[in-house]
């Protein structure tokens, strides 16, 4: 029957080399059959094999996509001439596009012998393609909402892929609603997964965390630099129903390998897990939570640079010396979600939020900080905490212009709608892998979107990609999420249920919460000390070390620096009483006292002027004018104060106002 057909006659026209060069443009890897009859047959064949012929067809320009759909809208058949009127184009131009087409064998031509004109020349599709090749749109997103259960319903089970039917089980004459029940239970779904190769697991798991839809070309790209196979990975997903192959009209077809709706909803709560790497033991399986460590680490660094102060390299970068000296005087909360980000500086992230909150500004090659500091360190950490948080949920809106040291270029601050969409998917869920969250937030924000265009998808892709890395990525420096490793699945933590569900947090230490030893180390137990108990011994003491428990040193420095930090000596040292089974010694009492008693502080200011005079009187009768401006910011003797440099010229002013007598020395 093929035999009488216009395709197979056209094809008998050609030689054996000639056909082969066909195969070769329709990515046919092996010739089908032994002789030249056969090879024809088995080509046909390939040729109405809905895979390779999309294979063809995403590979049109616009122009030629216009032709053949056009051909195709008027029952497979239309002259030169109402081509060239339809898309505009001079004819002769119209041909070179209609013989690529009729290169790949979808179109041939018949010739008007009765003119002298070729504008009559009637182009035809192969009958074989008509029904086959789909020339419809992709309104409202339609087509990356495939749904297994909606587009099956009516059909027979002599439809399916017999790899499906296999794999579920089908019996002989089973209705099709209990064949798709079976095939789309949790618990089929789940074993179907399971029986993937880890390739397999990995491309499907690769769609999915694009939203569930990606462009053939790039899963193709993915697939070839994994060493695999397309033509044989695609396929098999597509037999078992976990993805669609589909494709659209659009300017271009537009070939999508599509996540069906079922499939994505048993991935929410079941996802694909990267393969546990080999040799990985089971102290590297973790749960991390870095608690107030972040808003510790705000005032530490304030603290660093009061002490030492921060020079910039000529670059008005920080000095790599800097990054590790500042590091070193952090604590080490966990950043390391994105292992590509992994390297990422804390003093990085900080400057940014000072910069915010108005306490840092350059001068010269040097990062100092331009107002008091004492009350913001004094405040209490959860102030601190909302505080920064929201400075940082507001970054973004505001129109600022500042030096590259004050801006989080590697990990930067994140947009406040994705960072509560990520939150209320944490929270609906109880616990989420991340790439849940990254399939939820790329097809809702993106796929969706009325602007969705699949020609800058990866582009935009990317943009999005990295707001959902930076909402988590602060999130878990922050504290605010628990991160559960090697799988990286989420849960809010004792102090993101707090700041998001104003659930009380635990403030009572057990007695016997922690164990004070005679050379004044200190071990913790993190499951009998409260959230804020652990931030007081960090603020007070050396972190030694941290497996399961924690290992404290309390030294000299370590405590003066946690009073320089705006903590009370009093609230550490009852901290202290209230959670060591035993009574504190009395030479550790003895010591804390002296140590906080006796802080070796030398104040050194920059910007202020200090003003003389000869006579005592003069400067009582000049103090009663300007002491309640807050001009003066000390006293040195009764001839002497320190002004505000700001200030110069009104204290300038009142002077003269006195008929006093001005001397002005820069």
């Amino acid at each position: 029957m093929s035999q009488e057909t216009v395709l197979y006659q056209e094809l008998e026209k050609l030689d054996l080399n000639e056909i082969k060069k066909i195969a070769s443009l329709w990515n046919i890897q092996k010739i089908p059959g032994k002789d030249k009859k056969s090879t024809i047959l088995g080509l046909m064949e390939i040729f109405q094999n809905e895979f390779y012929l999309k294979g063809v067809l995403e590979k049109f320009t616009p122009l030629q996509v216009n032709i053949l759909t056009s051909i195709l809208k008027n029952k497979g058949v239309m002259t030169l001439g109402e081509i060239s009127r339809k898309v505009n184009i001079p004819p002769i131009n119209v041909e070179m596009e209609l013989n690529v087409l009729r290169k790949y064998y979808l179109l041939y031509q018949r010739k008007n012998r009765e003119r002298l004109t070729n504008n009559l020349d009637k182009y035809h599709t192969y009958d074989e393609y008509q029904k086959l090749i789909k020339v419809e749109t992709n309104p409202k997103g339609e087509k990356f909402k495939y749904s297994i259960e909606k587009t099956l319903h009516k059909a027979t089970l002599g439809e399916l892929p017999e790899e499906w039917k296999e794999a579920v089980g089908a019996k002989k004459g089973e209705h099709i609603e209990t064949f798709l029940k079976n095939a789309l239970s949790a618990e089929f779904l789940q074993k179907l997964i399971d029986e993937l190769s880890d390739f397999d697991k990995d491309v499907l798991h690769q769609i999915y965390i694009h939203g569930g839809v990606i462009e053939a070309d790039t899963i193709r790209n993915y697939i070839t630099v994994n060493r695999g196979k397309f033509e044989q990975t695609i396929p098999h997903l597509t037999s078992l129903y976990l993805v669609r192959d589909l494709y659209y009209v659009e300017d271009k077809f537009i070939r999508v390998i599509v996540i069906p709706k079922e499939i994505l909803d048993h991935l929410q709560f079941s996802p694909i897990l990267p393969p546990v790497k080999k040799g990985t033991r089971v102290r590297q399986e973790k749960i991390s939570a870095n608690g107030l460590d972040f808003f510790l680490n705000v005032k530490k660094l304030i603290s660093y640079i009061s002490r030492k102060g921060l020079n910039l390299a000529k670059s008005g970068k920080i000095k790599q010396a800097d990054h590790k000296r500042t590091e070193t005087e952090l604590l080490s909360p966990d950043i390391e979600i994105f292992p590509e980000k992994s390297q990422v500086y804390q003093i990085e992230l900080i400057l940014p939020i000072l910069k915010l909150l108005g306490y840092v500004d350059i001068k010269g090659e040097n990062v100092i900080l331009i107002q008091e500091t004492d009350e913001f360190l004094k405040k209490d950490i959860f102030e601190i905490m909302k505080l920064v948080i929201h400075e940082v949920n507001e970054a973004r809106t505001r129109r600022l212009n500042p030096a590259e040291v004050f801006t989080a270029t590697e990990v930067p601050f994140y947009e406040k709608g994705i960072l509560d969409k990520t939150v209320k998917l944490i929270m609906a869920h109880g616990k989420i892998n991340t790439s849940v969250i990254f399939s939820h937030i790329i097809r809702d924000h993106l796929v969706f979107s009325p602007t969705f265009q699949i020609k800058t998808y990866e582009e935009d892709l990317a943009d999005l990609r990295k707001e959902i890395i930076s909402a988590i990525f602060y999130l878990q420096l922050f504290g605010l999420i628990e991160v559960e490793y090697p799988q990286r699945n989420l849960s809010l933590s004792e102090l993101g249920l707090h700041y998001f569900n104003h659930e009380p947090l635990v403030t009572v230490t057990e007695k016997g919460g922690i164990t004070i030893n005679p050379d004044f180390s200190i071990i913790a137990f993190p499951d009998r000390v409260s959230l804020h108990g652990i931030h007081l011994l960090k603020a007070f003491c050396e972190l030694k070390d941290y497996d399961r428990v924690y290992t404290f040193l309390l030294t000299k420095d370590s405590f003066q620096l946690g009073i320089l930090l705006g903590y009370d000596k009093e609230t550490f040292i009852h901290f202290l009483r209230e959670s060591s089974k035993a009574d504190l010694a009395q030479n550790l009492l003895f010591l804390l006292d002296d140590w906080g008693n006796n802080l070796p502080i030398v104040t050194i200011t920059e910007d202020s002027v200090l003003l003389r005079t000869k006579d005592s009187q003069v400067m009582e009768l000049l103090l009663g004018q300007i002491k309640g401006k807050k001009f003066v910011l000390e006293e040195v003797s009764p001839t002497g104060i320190i002004i505000e440099k700001s200030k110069v010229m009104e204290v300038i002013a009142i002077a003269e106002k006195l008929n006093m007598i001005i001397r002005l020395n820069r």
